[in-house]
């Protein structure tokens, strides 16, 4: 039987917003919260990679496993081959820390189609979803290997099963905040 985890990724810079999106606030809790708790409904292992563990000093749990990248701006990639490295589940479910709006729901959709023979399992809703979606362990040793630079780079080399059609809110799921007019669309809008 399959074994899962999840992995959040909070290492971006986040320039276009100005301001560090995990501690971004919806109805007054932190998006990292948020996150951590859906995330924790579903799976025994929870997983954070940061950039620098002094600025998530916050984040506290016993359930949780806070991690640091250890290659300075190489973006995703690099909290993907943390993640993996960490873990000892078969997949982890990786997403990023400004997607206040994952749901329960569409993760165990998601996890359903994930059988053991593909590498990754990813929602394709316009486009690939790489930051909701489930990555084998087994690529850990493939990232350290090959001279990835980013998360699509290794998608082409990877055997990948993609999703389109689901059940749950899908488009709502992969939401992520990237911009100010984003947050401010996220606060205004009917999830605010």
């Amino acid at each position: 039987m399959l074994t899962f985890g999840a992995l959040v990724l909070c290492g971006g810079k986040s320039q276009r917003i100005g301001q560090n999106k995990a501690y971004l606030l919806k109805n007054n809790e932190p998006f990292i919260s948020i996150i951590v708790n859906r995330l924790s409904e579903i799976f025994e292992e929870v997983v954070i990679c940061v950039d620098e563990i002094k600025k998530y000093t916050q984040i506290k749990s016993n359930r949780l496993k806070v991690v640091e990248d250890q290659k300075s701006y190489f973006g995703p990639i690099e909290g993907l081959r943390q993640g993996l490295k960490q873990t000892q589940k078969d997949y982890l479910f990786v997403c990023g820390c400004d997607m206040p709006n994952i749901s329960k729901e569409c993760i165990e959709e998601l996890a359903s189609y994930v059988d053991g023979s593909y590498e990754c399992v990813l929602p394709l809703i316009e486009r690939p979803q790489v930051l909701h979606g489930f990555y084998s362990k087994s690529l850990y040793a493939k990232i350290e290997s090959g001279n990835y630079f980013s998360i699509k780079g290794l998608l082409n080399d990877s055997k990948v099963k993609y999703i389109s059609k689901f059940n749950c809110n899908i488009a709502e799921s992969v939401v992520n905040i990237n911009t100010k007019e984003d947050y401010a669309s996220l606060l205004g809008g009917t999830n605010g």
